[in-house]
């Protein structure tokens, strides 16, 4: 199949098929004699391979080293690497979650504030934007 269908058919944009190939991340293409690209049914595995890796928050540098070339998947290495990024994911939804909560206490602290008529100064906003950022 040309780039244009395993484009189609992975869902991928062709353009990303050229990039990929240009990184080694997907093996190139045979040539025809008329110089179009040819894949096979295995290049839409790979692409569906780096999607899902990318969705579970692999960068495009770190999918590499979840396969060596030509072999197979090493198991206990996959699980290994799944565990550091589900800690990665854990580490940010509690980052999330102190943050969501400090807004909300801002959220609470303004409300009644302005709703009792009052005005909370300059120096007391100042002080609680920066809690924000910890």
């Amino acid at each position: 199949m040309k780039i244009g269908e395993l484009a189609k058919q992975s869902g991928t944009a062709a353009s990303t098929i050229r990039y990929y190939e240009s990184i080694g991340l997907l093996p190139a293409g045979v040539r025809s004699s008329n110089g179009y690209r040819q894949y096979t049914a295995n290049s839409i595995e790979q692409l569906k391979i780096i999607k899902f890796a990318q969705s579970l928050g692999f960068s495009l540098e770190e999918i590499p080293s979840l396969r060596k070339p030509n072999e197979e998947l090493e198991h206990n290495a996959i699980i290994e690497r799944l565990k550091q990024k589900q800690h990665e994911a854990n580490a940010l939804i509690k980052q999330l979650q102190r943050k969501s909560e400090r807004i909300g206490s801002l959220i609470t602290l303004l409300d009644t504030s302005w709703s009792n008529g009052g005005c909370i100064g300059n120096e007391k906003i100042n002080e609680l934007l920066n809690e924000l950022e910890y």
